[in-house]
C-alpha cells in the first residue's frame, strides 16, 4: 500500500486513502515525564497535553473521513485542519519538561544511567507493543501495507527510532525520531556540561541555518529539521518560569494561545499561508508563551479544570500511538453498519472522537501504566541493588 502523504510539511495535508496500516499524517510525540521530588508538577502541562492530543485527533479526523470520495465527499470543517499543530506544541512542552525536571542534573555524570533509563522506559516499550501489532497485521495481511514497510532494515530503523529520512513504519512515530534525539544531545549535557551544552548550541544553529536555507528532504531531514528549535523554545520557557515572575501570566497564556489560533486559522484560510517551516517556528513560539504563561499562573493563582483533561494528558501518548491505526478500523466499522449514513455528521465527529479517545485512555489504563510501573519497579531494584 502506498503512502498518500509522505511525511507532510504543510499543514494543508492532502487527503489520503486511509488504510489498516497507520496513515500518514503526523502525529505528537511522547513527551510525558515523572517529575522527581525537586521539581513540582504543574497541572497546566497536563491540560494542554490533553488539549493538544485532542487537536490532533480531531485533525485526522477531518481529514481521513471528510473531503475522501469513499467516505464524506465533502470537508466537514477548514478549521479542524491545523490539530496537527498540536505537534509544535508537544515540542515545546518536551523541552520544558526535561529541563524543568533535569536542569540540576546538566553536568553530573553519575544521574546519566537514570535519565537515559526514566527515557527509554517512558518511550520505547509501549511503541513496541502496538509497533508489534501493527506488524503482524502487515505479516498476516500484506495488502494492507507495502514490500518496504517488511523490509528488515526499515523494521529495524523503524524499532530504534534512528533519525533516517525514510519515517517509521508506524509513521507517527516520526516525531519519537526527534524526541530521541532530543533526549541523546541532554544526556551528552549530563554527562559533561560543557561539551553537552556546546553540542546542543551546535546543533540548533545548524538546525536554523538549515531552515532558513529553505529545508529540503535531504538525508539530515530529521537531525536538521525546524522542529528540533522547539525544544529550545520549551527550554527558554522553562527557565524564565524558574527565574522570573511573569506580571501578567493570565494575559500572557491567552495571548500565547490567540497567536497560536490566529497561526492555525491563517494557515488553512489564507489564500497563500505561510512557509511550513515559518508555521513550525510561529506555532512554536506561541506554544512556548502560552505554557511560560499557564504555568505562571498557576504557581501565582492555582489552575482549575475538568479532571477529564488530566485523565487525557495522562494517556496522551497512548492516545498519540493507537488513534490512527483504530481510526481505520472505527471508520470501516461505521460505514460497513451504515451508521455513518443514519447520524448526522457533526454528531458522528462526536462519536468518532470519543470513541478514539476513549480507546486510548482504556490502552494506557491497560498496557502503558502497568508496563511503565512493571519496569520502573525492576529499574528502582537493580539500581538498589547495585
Amino acid at each position: 500500500m502506498r503512502h498518500a502523504t509522505h511525511a507532510p510539511r504543510t499543514l494543508h495535508a492532502p487527503r489520503h486513502d486511509f488504510r489498516l496500516r497507520h496513515g500518514a499524517d503526523r502525529a505528537p510525540a511522547a513527551n510525558i515525564a515523572a517529575a522527581p521530588a525537586g521539581a513540582s508538577p504543574l497541572r497546566a502541562l497536563q491540560i494542554g497535553r490533553g488539549l493538544a492530543a485532542v487537536g490532533v485527533v480531531l485533525f485526522h479526523l477531518n481529514n481521513s473521513l471528510w473531503g475522501v470520495d469513499k467516505y464524506f465527499p465533502h470537508a466537514f470543517s477548514p478549521l479542524l485542519g491545523f490539530g496537527n499543530a498540536g505537534v509544535q506544541f508537544f515540542f515545546v512542552l518536551s523541552g520544558f519538561i526535561i529541563a524543568h525536571i533535569h536542569a540540576a542534573d546538566v553536568g553530573m555524570p553519575e544521574r546519566v544511567r537514570r535519565f537515559a533509563a526514566k527515557r527509554l522506559v517512558r518511550v520505547y516499550p509501549t511503541y513496541w507493543v502496538v509497533l508489534a501489532a501493527l506488524l503482524a497485521a502487515l505479516f498476516a495481511a500484506p495488502a494492507l501495507g507495502t514490500v518496504g514497510e517488511r523490509d528488515l532494515g526499515h523494521i529495524v530503523a523503524s524499532v530504534l527510532l534512528l533519525p533516517v529520512q525514510r519515517e517509521p513504519v508506524l509513521s507517527v512515530a516520526w516525531t519519537l525520531q526527534h524526541e530521541v534525539l532530543f533526549y541523546l544531545v541532554f544526556a551528552v549535557c549530563i554527562l559533561n556540561a560543557r561539551i553537552g551544552v556546546t553540542l546542543f548550541i551546535g546543533w540548533q544553529l545548524a538546525c536554523l541555518v538549515h531552515t532558513l536555507a529553505g529545508g529540503g528532504d535531504s538525508a539530515l531531514r530529521v537531525v536538521l529539521s525546524a522542529n528540533n528549535l522547539l525544544f529550545m523554545f520549551g527550554i527558554a520557557a522553562a527557565y524564565l518560569h524558574r527565574t522570573w515572575r511573569c506580571p501578567a501570566p493570565g494575559l500572557v497564556a491567552v495571548a500565547g494561545a490567540l497567536v497560536f489560533l490566529g497561526t492555525g486559522a491563517h494557515q488553512v484560510l489564507a489564500a497563500q499561508p505561510w512557509p511550513a517551516d515559518a508555521a513550525i517556528l510561529a506555532f512554536g513560539l506561541s506554544s512556548a508563551i502560552a505554557i511560560l504563561g499557564a504555568c505562571s499562573f498557576e504557581r501565582a493563582h492555582g489552575l482549575r479544570a475538568p479532571r477529564v483533561l488530566d485523565a487525557i494528558g495522562d494517556a496522551s501518548y497512548s492516545i498519540y500511538l493507537v488513534h490512527l491505526p483504530l481510526l481505520s478500523v472505527y471508520a470501516k466499522a461505521l460505514f460497513a453498519t451504515g451508521l455513518a449514513m443514519l447520524l448526522p455528521q457533526p454528531v458522528t465527529l462526536v462519536v468518532m472522537l470519543a470513541a478514539l479517545i476513549g480507546s486510548g485512555l482504556l490502552f494506557s489504563r491497560i498496557v502503558e501504566m502497568p508496563l511503565i510501573a512493571l519496569l520502573s519497579a525492576r529499574r528502582r531494584l537493580q539500581h538498589s541493588a547495585a
